[in-house]
């Protein structure tokens, strides 16, 4: 079984009811073993280690797919899981007389962090990446995914022109080309993608020559991450939490 099955809406589904099972335990069973245990040292020391652990393994070998894998997933539920208690219990200081005080750092660092990782996790079912090769005046749906599988678009891209410039040892320096996507003229350029849709670019990716007839063929990368603006608002989050702790200083406890 893959885990790219469980794609939207049931990756949605899942997401909700372990954040509701999270909150369930924490708002009714705070004095069970799991919630103790998962609020302990050992819980966070273990949850860190286990998940640094496998982004470092994926990083030096370079094989994305160990992070795709369900010893990875289960690491990655272990140590959201362990964030999420962590977060609900140190959110808010509560007083004797029912009036809490918001830890807006505390807050913005770990809920950033928890959406960061969170989306890349339940997002990765959703999450994939096509090539394809568009000769000029042959418009083309037809994609190829990573592992070789065929996909069709719901959009055709033809190639209308293409242009490269060179050094004079004959390395390219640039290129860009002119693409219909849909019906619609794109100019596409190297590291500057068109979106398509909300969580859909369209990249160059490079360009090959047809010698028969002297045309270009040009290369694209279909990347799909629609939940992508959700990393990025969680990463926004932490920073503004790196900022109120540079601007406002360390806490001080009063006695």
């Amino acid at each position: 079984m893959q885990l790219s099955m469980f794609s939207y809406p049931l990756n949605l589904i899942l997401a909700l009811i372990w954040a509701g099972g999270i909150y369930s335990l924490w708002r009714y069973r705070k004095k069970s073993r799991i919630v103790s245990f998962m609020l302990s040292k050992a819980a966070t020391v273990s949850a860190i280690l286990l998940f640094a652990g496998f982004c470092l393994a994926t990083g030096l070998t370079g094989r994305r797919e160990i992070m795709s894998s369900w010893p990875a997933a289960a690491v990655m539920l272990y140590f959201m899981s362990v964030l999420l208690f962590v977060l609900l219990r140190g959110w808010r200081i509560s007083h004797a007389s029912g009036k809490g005080r918001i830890r807006w750092r505390f807050l913005l660092n770990h809920a950033g962090l928890l959406l960061a990782v969170s989306s890349a996790f339940w997002g990765a079912p959703d999450s994939s990446t096509l090539m394809m090769r568009v000769e000029q005046g042959q418009p083309s749906s037809d994609a190829v995914s990573q592992d070789g599988r065929y996909s069709r678009l719901a959009y055709e891209v033809e190639l209308t022109d293409f242009r490269t410039e060179a050094y004079e040892d004959g390395t390219p320096s640039m290129y860009e080309a002119d693409i219909l996507v849909g019906g619609k003229a794109v100019t596409l350029k190297v590291n500057h993608p068109y979106a398509v849709s909300f969580g859909e670019d369209i990249y160059l990716s490079g360009y090959d020559r047809n010698w028969k007839d002297d045309s270009y063929v040009c290369i694209l990368q279909i990347v799909k991450e629609p939940w992508k603006y959700a990393a990025l608002a969680g990463i926004v989050m932490m920073l503004a939490g790196a900022l109120l702790m540079f601007v406002r200083g360390p806490v001080r406890k009063v006695e």
